[in-house]
């Protein structure tokens, strides 16, 4: 279907609004996890499991890996058998939206975030058949485009960076002002908000909006801010400058101390944080910022449980806590 035909009677719910589901997927691509895979499975357990206590939760699990995901996931999370090249569900699962009496989960293109990871045919394939097993109507989307790199306040304004939408590893066809177009038409929104960049070190996702803002209620944007030394300074001050020209609020808090590899910055970011049913989970590191964050946050989502889990693992495969779920919004 057209992206023009679901404009006027979709919307896209805010990530704060009640689940039917989380979806996730266990770890599997093993060359991305260099402190080897098993680690990898234990620390995306330990989101899953957190999450459990709190709605309900669905595990994509290659056929041969279910015996390790049985062992390490809570009995009340689902276990579904999918073939599957990576387990960045944030990126392949569906993006629903709410049309009337029913969810339609958009199938956008990917192509592993430019092209990075060989194959990805396997996960191309992943929003249409959770689809399927949602019962949840698939809607195919020309656009290539990962559920990361967006974001929403539920009221039909969109969230995202120029660093990865306009990258030419994408949609080289398409200028700013013509994917802007396809965003508002796709998601019935009225307004997208154009962030710069994305976190320095950022290179595998080219900049996501997941890891440097989010929206945690309808008028109110979180990002982070640093040191003037750090390499994410003019980043930030760019983007404050873009969000106060917007008409929104920015609230900010300190981004984790700096870490490097290979004498590259490392992406760690608090900003990339999951929200459930009476649940905010929430990346630690080790740093010492990581208590002030678990406060800062805690007093912006009052109604919810705010827990830390230690994300030091999934960072390593190149994402976050943000990144390895996606909700189903519950029609209600």
């Amino acid at each position: 279907m057209q992206a023009r035909a679901l404009k006027n009677n979709v919307r896209w719910p805010a990530e704060w609004e009640t689940h039917e589901a989380t979806w996730m997927a266990f770890p599997c691509r093993q060359e991305i996890w260099l402190n080897g895979l098993e680690k990898a499975q234990k620390a995306f357990a330990n989101v899953a499991n957190t999450i459990a206590d709190f709605e309900p939760v669905k595990m994509l699990v290659r056929p041969e890996l279910i015996d390790s995901a049985s062992r390490l996931l809570s009995r009340s999370i689902e276990i579904i058998p999918m073939s599957m090249d990576d387990s960045w569900t944030r990126d392949t699962a569906p993006i629903w939206l709410k049309k009337q009496e029913s969810l339609v989960g958009l199938n956008f293109q990917f192509n592993a975030w430019g092209e990075k990871f060989w194959p990805y045919d396997q996960d191309q394939k992943v929003a249409e058949k959770i689809n399927r097993v949602a019962g949840t109507d698939n809607f195919n989307i020309e656009l290539i485009l990962e559920g990361g790199a967006v974001h929403t306040n539920g009221q039909g304004v969109i969230l995202t960076t120029e660093e990865c939408l306009l990258n030419p590893n994408r949609n080289s066809q398409l200028n700013q002002h013509q994917i802007e177009k396809q965003l508002l038409d796709i998601f019935g929104a009225s307004q997208v908000i154009w962030l710069s960049r994305g976190l320095s070190g950022d290179v595998d996702t080219d900049g996501h909006i997941d890891n440097i803002a989010c929206f945690v209620d309808e008028s109110l944007i979180l990002s982070q801010h640093c040191p003037s030394a750090s390499e994410n300074f003019c980043i930030y001050e760019t983007n404050k400058n873009i969000v106060a020209k917007s008409g929104l609020e920015l609230f900010t808090i300190a981004e984790p101390e700096p870490r490097y590899f290979d004498g590259q910055r490392v992406p760690l970011s608090y900003i990339n944080f999951y929200i459930a049913n009476g649940l905010v989970v929430i990346p630690k590191f080790g740093c010492v910022q990581d208590s002030e964050a678990m406060s800062e946050i805690t007093n912006l989502f009052p109604d919810r449980k705010v827990i830390a889990v230690d994300a030091n693992e999934i960072l390593i495969g190149g994402g976050g806590i943000h990144c390895i779920t996606m909700q189903q919004p519950k029609l209600c």
